[in-house]
């Protein structure tokens, strides 16, 4: 049945079905016997005592404070036998619809819904998605930063649905008033509406980052819509190994299907979903089952009027799944939420996010119980629109808008974005050693045969491709991104001994990456680049590159998890393709090296410093050994470059000795000293596991006394709820990072920002020095009364990736910074900060405002706000 005709026949019934009174009932009967979602065409009778939904509204404040974001329940509780529609009836049905007005400045969320029920009317031949029993809707409210307070805010919503039972359906509605006064500070409610609240939560549905044995992704199959058109959104999902869900049709009643729930499409039609075809199994215990397992695709088919405009809109929808392991454990229900932008051909790129906040200003009728007739619909930018709102737009580069201009192309933005972030990675400082050395390898062979410079310079990009393969393979089989083998002490180690090596051998006590020979005692002779040599420095140049990120770059790559595991993959390669472009351009084109000085005594001079350069670049890549390893485990690691620098001095003496027979001796002394510089510091003295293993002890333990320490920090045993910073004036004093301390913070009214970083993360670094730890940054800590919060992403740590991936980044760094009493709308900063962009973002989210903490609800009253509420 078309979406027209659908209405049609809606509209027609509900007509003819109107009842003379607000109010109907009959007698209850019990749903599911597969025939009682119909509509039928005669009205019910109106003589009836019991009433089929009853609404009422709650908020989780008793008083709103300026700027104050909150929440707005509305509660249906629905007779047995009866049920109202979702956002989307599926069948023949009208849609539940809930809108909150209030005062000018308020500005309003979206409401959320639970997830339906999907029911199969025989007679009618369609499924309905329905709510029954009690159901509960939330919405979000900002309060302008300017309320006035003293005052009362009057907030109506406008519900409306269509009851149903067994032979009968009626449309119903009410108008709720809540009125709630306003003051200076903001007041949670008291502990039963918090509980309220609470239970509503859990029955809505989660976004994919909290799937759980699986994974989500969705897109549209094409990159712009015309009117007219027909598209596909497709849903896909990868289950865990040795998993699997039912299928859409599982073989047993009692058994959870797949099912996908679509939201209305403006000025779309959705068609039938294809869902895919599942495989039958043979459960020794439970006979026969219809499951899906490894990945699968959910095929959404939309048309798009002829008449529409080319204004973006979204697909959004609900997935419905149970995964069980293939040992026979079953999992709770999931129900997750997805999003899929759709771009109209020569119209805008969709938003960031398909959330907005608008403002409905209730009229003079509203106040006196009647329908909103004003309403000045405008998309929020903020708490307010405060010259602090401009200063963080001016302050967020233009690198911001050039990345989500880019992102708004689709998969081929993407990857130019990601092909641009290649050529930038040349200038970071993670690499630019590497890189200098390439440069004057080029000044070198400025003479030689054009061919033989074209040569190298393909086998120094040649290293940086097969390293960028090496990387696509890990994300393609098994998720893992940029710079996450810098967790792994084992690299980080291996990569300090081959820096270590490659210093030592430019001040000429072997001969390794720029080759060198002794033809006479005591004199130093040019020899010609290999191309060994070259395609090494290239691997090696591109291995150090990601211990950075850098503009384009971290946003393509972080976008990567948006696409396929092979459209991730060919993300990563774009990344290589642009490090490696400057120089096969510049081999291609050896005429360029002009503005180069020609070679001469300075070459001496430059190799000297690279070497003390790539002795800086060791010190880096040791940084995250203490994290990982601990302070003993750092001194072992010491202790290993020396055996090192011995083998590779032993192995310069065996190079550029005149007396053959010492060679053989001396090499195998280098071999032999190699062995011993590993197993004395890390298998006599300890083991990398278990250095491993007493770090991340001593970090939990120090943690917890950190935290401790700061629940009571004058020592007069009176602790706190929550440990509280200090802030000392020449440092911040971070506090470790909780994801539900985080929670608890902001859900108390404090503001707090969290930096994610690591140890071996050069960007990390150097934003920590030039914008964060600085005298301005950290007064304005103090100010604010921010509480700064540290995510340590040196070791492996699942759980701070996912936190990661859940804002679409690929790795560190990541800035979030949570506003008082807003933990689900936290701002996500640039990869590169500026001292202006981090005083910005904290002025946006303002002081904190500890006195108004939601832990404090428990000594609250506990009446809640008034409400007022009707029967149908």
């Amino acid at each position: 049945m078309s979406r027209t005709a659908r209405f049609v026949l809606c509209l027609t019934l509900a007509i003819l079905s109107t009842p003379t009174t607000a109010s109907w009932a009959g007698p209850p009967t019990k749903s599911g016997d597969g025939e009682g979602y119909g509509i039928a065409a005669a009205p019910p009778k109106a003589n009836t005592e019991v009433t089929m939904v009853t609404a009422n509204a709650a908020a989780d404040r008793e008083a709103i404070g300026p700027g104050d974001a909150f929440n707005l329940l509305v509660t249906l509780k629905i007779v047995d036998g009866v049920h109202v529609y979702w956002r989307n009836p599926g069948g023949p049905g009208l849609p539940t619809k809930i809108e909150w007005s209030g005062p000018k400045g308020f500005l309003f969320g979206r409401t959320q819904f639970p997830a339906p029920v999907a029911v199969f009317d025989k007679a009618l031949k369609e499924t309905s998605l329905v709510h029954e029993g009690t159901v509960q809707f939330i919405t979000q409210v900002k309060a302008p930063a300017d309320l006035q307070v003293g005052e009362t805010a009057r907030f109506h919503a406008n519900v409306t649905w269509l009851s149903c039972r067994k032979g009968a359906c009626v449309p119903g509605g009410t108008t709720l008033t809540l009125a709630i006064p306003t003051a200076a500070a903001a007041k949670p409610a008291g502990e039963s509406v918090v509980d309220e609240f609470g239970s509503a939560r859990v029955m809505l549905p989660s976004p994919p980052e909290k799937a759980e044995h699986l994974k989500i992704t969705s897109r549209i199959d094409k990159k712009q819509v015309k009117p007219g058109e027909s598209f596909h959104a497709i849903v896909t999902v990868q289950i865990e190994a040795k998993h699997h869900m039912q299928s859409d049709k599982p073989l047993e009643e009692y058994l959870i299907p797949a099912l996908v729930f679509v939201e209305p499409v403006r000025d779309g039609d959705i068609g039938k979903i294809k869902y895919p075809a599942s495989h039958i199994r043979n459960d020794p215990m439970m006979g026969k089952m219809s499951e899906y397992s490894g990945k699968v695709d959910f095929t959404i088919p939309i048309t798009l009027d002829k008449e529409t405009d080319n204004q973006p809109r979204w697909v959004r929808g609900i997935l419905q799944s149970q995964i069980c392991s293939d040992n026979g454990t079953c999992f709770a229900p999931q129900y997750l939420e997805f999003a899929i932008p759709v771009q109209m051909e020569g119209g805008p790129a969709p938003a960031a996010s398909p959330d907005k906040f608008v403002e409905r200003v209730a009229s003079a009728t509203v106040e006196a119980g009647g329908a909103s007739e004003s309403r000045n619909v405008v998309e929020a930018t903020g708490d307010n629109e405060s010259a602090t709102v401009e200063e963080i737009d001016s302050a967020k580069s233009w690198i911001a808008g050039v990345q989500d201009w880019f992102i708004s192309f689709g998969y081929v933005g993407v990857l130019f974005l990601a092909f641009l972030g290649g050529i930038i990675l040349n200038l970071m400082p993670c690499v630019l050693p590497v890189i200098s050395l390439k440069i004057l390898s080029y000044v070198r062979q400025a003479d030689e045969d054009r061919s033989r410079i074209f040569v190298l310079g393909l086998a120094y990009c040649t290293g940086i491709l097969v390293f960028f393969g090496i990387i696509s393979w890990l994300y393609y089989s098994g998720g893992q991104s940029w710079g996450q083998h810098f967790q792994s002490p084992y690299v980080v180690l291996i990569l300090a001994a081959v820096i270590t090596a490659f210093a030592l051998s430019l001040f000429g006590v072997f001969a390794v990456f720029t080759p060198k020979f002794v033809n006479q005692l005591g004199v130093k002779a040019e020899e010609r680049e290999g191309l060994p040599s070259a395609f090494f420095t290239g691997l090696l140049a591109t291995i150090l590159g990601t211990a950075c990120t850098g503009p384009f770059m971290s946003a393509a790559v972080g976008a990567a998890s948006r696409f396929s595991a092979l459209q991730g993959a060919m993300i990563f390669m774009a990344v290589g393709v642009g490090m490696m472009l400057p120089f096969l351009v510049l081999s291609a084109n050896p005429a360029w090296l002009k503005f180069v000085p020609k070679p001469g005594k300075w070459m001496g001079i430059f190799e000297a410093v690279m070497g003390f350069a790539l002795f800086a670049t060791v010190i880096f890549l040791l940084n995250p050994i203490r994290p990982q390893l601990g302070d003993w485990g750092l001194l072992l690691s010491l202790m290993f470059l020396l055996g090192v620098a011995i083998a590779v001095w032993l192995r310069g003496k065996a190079q550029f000795t005149t007396n053959p027979s010492y060679r053989l001796p001396l090499n195998l002394a280098a071999l032999a000293m190699l062995a011993v510089a590993w197993l004395v510091p890390f298998r006599t003295f300890s083991s990398v596991d278990k250095l491993r293993a007493d770090a991340a002890e001593h970090k939990r333990l120090y943690n917890i006394g950190l935290l401790t320490e700061r629940m009571d920090p004058d020592g007069s045993g009176k602790t706190a709820r929550l440990p509280m910073p200090k802030y000392p004036p020449d440092k911040i004093d971070w506090l470790p990072y909780d994801k539900s301390l985080v929670q608890r913070y902001v859900e108390a009214g404090h503001t707090v920002f969290v930096d994610f970083t690591a140890a071996w993360c050069a960007t990390c670094q150097g934003n920590l020095i030039s914008s964060i730890d600085i005298q301005p940054t950290r007064d304005l800590l103090r100010d604010l009364k921010v509480i700064p919060l540290e995510a340590d992403y040196s070791s492996r740590d699942p759980k701070i990736l996912k936190i990661i991936k859940s804002y679409g980044r690929a790795g560190v760094p990541m800035y979030l910074v949570f506003a008082p009493f807003e933990p689900d709308n936290p701002q996500v900063l640039d990869e590169v900060l500026t001292p202006g962009t981090m005083a910005a973002a904290l002025k946006k989210a303002g002081p904190s405002t500890p006195g108004n903490k939601v832990a404090s609800a428990a000594t609250a009253e506990k009446t809640p706000p008034t409400v007022n509420t009707d029967a149908q």
